[in-house]
Protein backbone atom coordinates (compact mmCIF):
# COMPACT_ATOMS: atom_id res chain seq x y z
CA UNK A 1 0.00 0.00 0.00
CA UNK A 2 2.81 2.44 0.86
CA UNK A 3 4.48 1.69 -2.48
CA UNK A 4 1.28 2.64 -4.33
CA UNK A 5 1.03 5.84 -2.28
CA UNK A 6 4.62 6.93 -3.00
CA UNK A 7 4.49 6.19 -6.73
CA UNK A 8 1.10 7.86 -6.99
CA UNK A 9 2.33 11.04 -5.29
CA UNK A 10 5.33 11.08 -7.61
CA UNK A 11 3.04 10.84 -10.64
CA UNK A 12 0.86 13.71 -9.41
CA UNK A 13 3.87 15.91 -8.66
CA UNK A 14 5.22 15.13 -12.12
CA UNK A 15 1.92 16.18 -13.68
CA UNK A 16 1.71 19.47 -11.78
CA UNK A 17 5.39 20.46 -11.89
CA UNK A 18 5.33 21.33 -15.58
CA UNK A 19 3.15 24.40 -14.99
CA UNK A 20 5.47 26.12 -12.57
CA UNK A 21 3.96 28.52 -10.04
CA UNK A 22 1.61 30.39 -12.34
CA UNK A 23 -2.10 30.53 -11.66
CA UNK A 24 -1.96 29.73 -7.93
CA UNK A 25 -5.36 31.30 -7.24
CA UNK A 26 -8.67 29.50 -7.02
CA UNK A 27 -9.51 28.02 -10.43
CA UNK A 28 -12.77 28.94 -12.12
CA UNK A 29 -15.79 26.66 -11.85
CA UNK A 30 -15.11 25.07 -15.24
CA UNK A 31 -11.48 24.35 -14.36
CA UNK A 32 -11.85 22.89 -10.87
CA UNK A 33 -12.65 19.17 -10.56
CA UNK A 34 -15.29 18.41 -7.89
CA UNK A 35 -14.01 16.60 -4.79
CA UNK A 36 -15.80 13.29 -5.40
CA UNK A 37 -14.50 13.03 -8.97
CA UNK A 38 -11.02 14.06 -7.84
CA UNK A 39 -10.98 11.23 -5.29
CA UNK A 40 -11.84 8.74 -8.05
CA UNK A 41 -9.16 10.12 -10.37
CA UNK A 42 -6.49 9.96 -7.67
CA UNK A 43 -7.53 6.42 -6.78
CA UNK A 44 -7.17 5.32 -10.40
CA UNK A 45 -3.87 7.22 -10.68
CA UNK A 46 -2.43 5.27 -7.76
CA UNK A 47 -3.65 1.99 -9.23
CA UNK A 48 -2.13 2.90 -12.60
CA UNK A 49 1.20 3.76 -10.95
CA UNK A 50 1.19 0.41 -9.18
CA UNK A 51 0.35 -1.50 -12.37
CA UNK A 52 3.10 0.27 -14.32
CA UNK A 53 5.55 -0.85 -11.66
CA UNK A 54 4.89 -4.49 -12.51
CA UNK A 55 7.45 -6.01 -14.87
CA UNK A 56 4.82 -7.36 -17.28
CA UNK A 57 3.10 -3.99 -17.56
CA UNK A 58 6.41 -2.17 -17.79
CA UNK A 59 7.37 -4.27 -20.80
CA UNK A 60 4.01 -3.67 -22.45
CA UNK A 61 4.16 0.13 -22.07
CA UNK A 62 7.93 0.59 -22.32
CA UNK A 63 7.69 2.47 -25.61
CA UNK A 64 5.08 4.95 -24.34
CA UNK A 65 5.74 8.09 -22.34
CA UNK A 66 4.48 7.20 -18.85
CA UNK A 67 2.87 10.63 -18.37
CA UNK A 68 0.46 9.79 -21.18
CA UNK A 69 -0.89 6.89 -19.15
CA UNK A 70 -1.85 9.25 -16.32
CA UNK A 71 -3.41 11.69 -18.76
CA UNK A 72 -5.50 8.80 -20.08
CA UNK A 73 -6.78 8.20 -16.54
CA UNK A 74 -7.81 11.84 -16.16
CA UNK A 75 -9.52 11.95 -19.54
CA UNK A 76 -11.35 8.68 -18.87
CA UNK A 77 -13.18 10.54 -16.09
CA UNK A 78 -14.22 13.31 -18.47
CA UNK A 79 -11.65 15.96 -17.48
CA UNK A 80 -8.51 17.42 -19.04
CA UNK A 81 -4.93 17.53 -17.89
CA UNK A 82 -5.24 21.29 -17.52
CA UNK A 83 -8.23 20.92 -15.19
CA UNK A 84 -6.37 18.37 -13.09
CA UNK A 85 -3.26 20.52 -12.84
CA UNK A 86 -5.25 23.63 -11.90
CA UNK A 87 -7.20 21.71 -9.24
CA UNK A 88 -4.15 20.06 -7.67
CA UNK A 89 -2.18 23.33 -7.71
CA UNK A 90 -5.10 25.03 -5.93
CA UNK A 91 -5.17 22.39 -3.19
CA UNK A 92 -1.38 22.20 -2.81
CA UNK A 93 -1.01 25.97 -2.39
CA UNK A 94 -4.30 27.04 -0.80
CA UNK A 95 -6.08 24.09 0.79
CA UNK A 96 -3.49 21.61 2.11
CA UNK A 97 -5.73 20.38 4.96
CA UNK A 98 -8.58 19.69 2.59
CA UNK A 99 -6.17 17.92 0.28
CA UNK A 100 -5.10 15.74 3.20
CA UNK A 101 -8.74 14.75 3.77
CA UNK A 102 -9.07 13.93 0.08
CA UNK A 103 -6.01 11.69 0.33
CA UNK A 104 -7.59 9.99 3.34
CA UNK A 105 -10.58 9.12 1.18
CA UNK A 106 -8.30 7.82 -1.57
CA UNK A 107 -6.45 5.65 0.94
CA UNK A 108 -9.81 4.37 2.15
CA UNK A 109 -10.74 3.45 -1.43
CA UNK A 110 -7.50 1.52 -1.87
CA UNK A 111 -7.97 -0.32 1.42
CA UNK A 112 -11.53 -1.14 0.41
CA UNK A 113 -10.38 -2.55 -2.92
CA UNK A 114 -7.75 -4.61 -1.13
CA UNK A 115 -10.38 -5.97 1.26
CA UNK A 116 -12.78 -6.84 -1.56
CA UNK A 117 -10.06 -8.62 -3.55
CA UNK A 118 -9.10 -10.71 -0.54
CA UNK A 119 -12.76 -11.50 0.12
CA UNK A 120 -13.50 -12.48 -3.47
CA UNK A 121 -10.44 -14.72 -3.61
CA UNK A 122 -11.58 -16.55 -0.48
CA UNK A 123 -15.12 -17.89 -1.02
CA UNK A 124 -17.36 -17.47 1.97
CA UNK A 125 -18.10 -21.20 2.15
CA UNK A 126 -14.42 -21.79 2.92
CA UNK A 127 -14.60 -19.77 6.12
CA UNK A 128 -14.75 -22.10 9.10
CA UNK A 129 -18.12 -22.19 10.93
CA UNK A 130 -19.56 -19.36 8.82
CA UNK A 131 -23.36 -19.48 8.84
CA UNK A 132 -23.85 -16.30 6.78
CA UNK A 133 -26.04 -17.20 3.78
CA UNK A 134 -25.64 -14.02 1.73
CA UNK A 135 -22.85 -12.47 -0.32
CA UNK A 136 -19.53 -11.67 1.41
CA UNK A 137 -19.70 -7.98 0.48
CA UNK A 138 -22.25 -5.30 -0.43
CA UNK A 139 -22.16 -1.74 -1.75
CA UNK A 140 -24.69 1.04 -1.16
CA UNK A 141 -26.27 2.61 -3.20
CA UNK A 142 -25.14 0.27 -6.01
CA UNK A 143 -27.06 -2.73 -4.64
CA UNK A 144 -29.51 -1.16 -2.20
CA UNK A 145 -30.40 2.53 -2.39
CA UNK A 146 -32.03 2.79 1.04
CA UNK A 147 -33.06 -0.69 2.19
CA UNK A 148 -31.30 -2.33 5.15
CA UNK A 149 -29.49 -5.61 4.53
CA UNK A 150 -31.92 -8.17 6.00
CA UNK A 151 -30.91 -11.70 7.04
CA UNK A 152 -32.78 -14.72 8.43
CA UNK A 153 -30.77 -17.80 9.42
CA UNK A 154 -32.11 -20.98 11.09
CA UNK A 155 -30.10 -22.21 14.09
CA UNK A 156 -29.94 -25.84 15.17
CA UNK A 157 -27.60 -25.72 18.18
CA UNK A 158 -27.75 -23.94 21.52
CA UNK A 159 -24.74 -21.83 22.45
CA UNK A 160 -23.00 -18.59 21.59
CA UNK A 161 -23.04 -16.93 18.17
CA UNK A 162 -20.84 -14.12 16.86
CA UNK A 163 -21.56 -11.75 13.97
CA UNK A 164 -18.57 -9.98 12.41
CA UNK A 165 -18.26 -7.56 9.48
CA UNK A 166 -16.08 -4.77 8.12
CA UNK A 167 -18.33 -1.74 7.60
CA UNK A 168 -17.50 1.62 6.05
CA UNK A 169 -20.03 4.47 6.20
CA UNK A 170 -19.07 7.45 4.04
CA UNK A 171 -19.42 11.00 5.34
CA UNK A 172 -22.09 11.81 2.74
CA UNK A 173 -24.31 8.89 3.75
CA UNK A 174 -27.87 10.19 4.26
CA UNK A 175 -29.29 7.41 6.45
CA UNK A 176 -30.63 8.36 9.86
CA UNK A 177 -29.02 6.64 12.83
CA UNK A 178 -27.28 3.80 10.91
CA UNK A 179 -26.76 0.68 13.02
CA UNK A 180 -26.58 -3.10 13.11
CA UNK A 181 -29.66 -4.78 14.63
CA UNK A 182 -29.65 -8.51 15.47
CA UNK A 183 -32.07 -10.72 17.43
CA UNK A 184 -32.97 -14.32 18.18
CA UNK A 185 -36.50 -15.17 16.99
CA UNK A 186 -38.58 -18.14 18.15
CA UNK A 187 -42.27 -19.01 18.64
CA UNK A 188 -43.82 -19.08 22.11
CA UNK A 189 -46.40 -21.64 23.27
CA UNK A 190 -49.17 -19.84 21.39
CA UNK A 191 -47.17 -19.59 18.16
CA UNK A 192 -46.44 -15.86 18.49
CA UNK A 193 -42.95 -14.64 17.68
CA UNK A 194 -40.67 -13.83 20.60
CA UNK A 195 -37.54 -11.73 20.11
CA UNK A 196 -34.34 -11.53 22.12
CA UNK A 197 -32.37 -8.53 20.86
CA UNK A 198 -28.60 -8.32 20.87
CA UNK A 199 -26.83 -5.10 21.78
CA UNK A 200 -27.12 -2.75 18.79
CA UNK A 201 -23.99 -1.33 17.17
CA UNK A 202 -24.11 2.34 16.11
CA UNK A 203 -22.17 3.06 12.92
CA UNK A 204 -20.02 6.16 12.45
CA UNK A 205 -20.05 8.20 9.25
CA UNK A 206 -16.32 8.78 9.05
CA UNK A 207 -15.38 7.04 5.80
CA UNK A 208 -13.21 4.45 7.57
CA UNK A 209 -13.54 0.67 7.50
CA UNK A 210 -14.35 -0.54 11.01
CA UNK A 211 -14.52 -4.10 12.27
CA UNK A 212 -17.73 -4.72 14.20
CA UNK A 213 -18.22 -7.85 16.27
CA UNK A 214 -21.19 -8.67 18.48
CA UNK A 215 -22.24 -11.89 20.22
CA UNK A 216 -25.02 -13.48 22.23
CA UNK A 217 -26.10 -16.89 23.49
CA UNK A 218 -29.30 -18.90 23.12
CA UNK A 219 -30.58 -21.98 24.98
CA UNK A 220 -32.07 -25.00 23.24
CA UNK A 221 -35.32 -23.62 21.81
CA UNK A 222 -37.13 -25.36 18.91
CA UNK A 223 -37.49 -23.21 15.83
CA UNK A 224 -35.00 -20.51 16.84
CA UNK A 225 -33.69 -18.26 14.05
CA UNK A 226 -31.10 -15.50 13.90
CA UNK A 227 -32.55 -12.42 12.22
CA UNK A 228 -31.75 -8.77 11.78
CA UNK A 229 -30.56 -5.91 9.60
CA UNK A 230 -27.05 -4.83 8.73
CA UNK A 231 -27.16 -1.11 7.88
CA UNK A 232 -30.46 -0.63 9.72
CA UNK A 233 -31.77 2.96 10.00
CA UNK A 234 -34.58 5.15 11.32
CA UNK A 235 -37.42 6.08 8.99
CA UNK A 236 -37.32 9.51 7.40
CA UNK A 237 -39.27 11.26 4.61
CA UNK A 238 -37.98 12.46 1.26
CA UNK A 239 -35.48 11.13 -1.26
CA UNK A 240 -32.13 10.04 0.09
CA UNK A 241 -29.46 7.37 -0.40
CA UNK A 242 -27.10 5.34 1.69
CA UNK A 243 -23.39 5.38 0.90
CA UNK A 244 -21.58 2.47 2.52
CA UNK A 245 -19.54 -0.67 1.97
CA UNK A 246 -19.80 -3.96 3.89
CA UNK A 247 -17.24 -6.76 3.58
CA UNK A 248 -16.09 -9.96 5.29
CA UNK A 249 -19.48 -10.77 6.81
CA UNK A 250 -19.52 -13.86 8.99
CA UNK A 251 -21.72 -15.51 11.60
CA UNK A 252 -19.89 -18.08 13.68
CA UNK A 253 -21.08 -20.66 16.17
CA UNK A 254 -18.84 -20.82 19.25
CA UNK A 255 -18.40 -24.34 20.50
CA UNK A 256 -17.96 -25.36 24.13
CA UNK A 257 -20.08 -22.70 25.78
CA UNK A 258 -20.39 -23.53 29.48
CA UNK A 259 -23.98 -23.86 30.72
CA UNK A 260 -25.01 -21.45 33.46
Amino acid sequence: MRKIYVTGIAAILFLTASCGNSGDGKPGRKMRIPDNELVEILTDTYLTASMLDLYSMRDTWAQRDSILNYIDVIESHGFTREQFEATMRYYFTGKPRKLSRIYDRVTGNLLELETLVITENKPIEDLEENLWNGKPSYSFPEEFTRDPLWFDIPLDRPGEYVLSADIRIFEDDKSLNPRVTVYFSYPDSSGEEKREYWEEVRLEKDGQFRKIQIRNSIDSIPGVRLRGWIMNHDNQPGRWEKHARIANISIAYIRGVDPE
